[in-house]
C-alpha cells in the first residue's frame, strides 16, 4: 500500500516525454483489450463510449485502444 505522497515520487508517477514529442502524465498504461460491445453490424455502442470514457477519467498516461474493426473479411473473432 503506497500512500498518495509516496506514489507521486516514484517513477510510474512521472511525466514520460515520446520521440515525437507528446508528454504522457505519468507511466500507467491500458493495454489493447477487445471489449467485445459492438453491435451485430460492428458498430460502437453507447458502451464502448462509456468504458473509454471511465477509462479516460482514470488517471492513466496512455490508453490503448482495443480492437478497431476495418474490414468485415478480417474479423477479429467468430460473430
Amino acid at each position: 500500500f503506497f500512500s498518495f505522497v509516496t506514489l507521486r515520487h516514484m517513477a510510474l508517477a512521472q511525466d514520460l516525454r515520446l520521440p515525437c514529442g507528446q508528454v504522457l502524465p505519468n507511466r500507467l498504461c491500458k493495454a489493447a483489450l477487445t471489449e467485445g460491445l459492438a453491435d451485430p453490424l460492428s458498430r460502437p455502442t453507447e458502451d464502448i463510449y462509456r468504458l473509454y470514457e471511465a477509462w479516460g477519467a482514470g488517471g492513466c498516461g496512455l490508453l490503448i485502444s482495443g480492437n478497431c474493426q476495418v474490414d468485415r473479411r478480417f474479423m477479429e473473432r467468430p460473430g
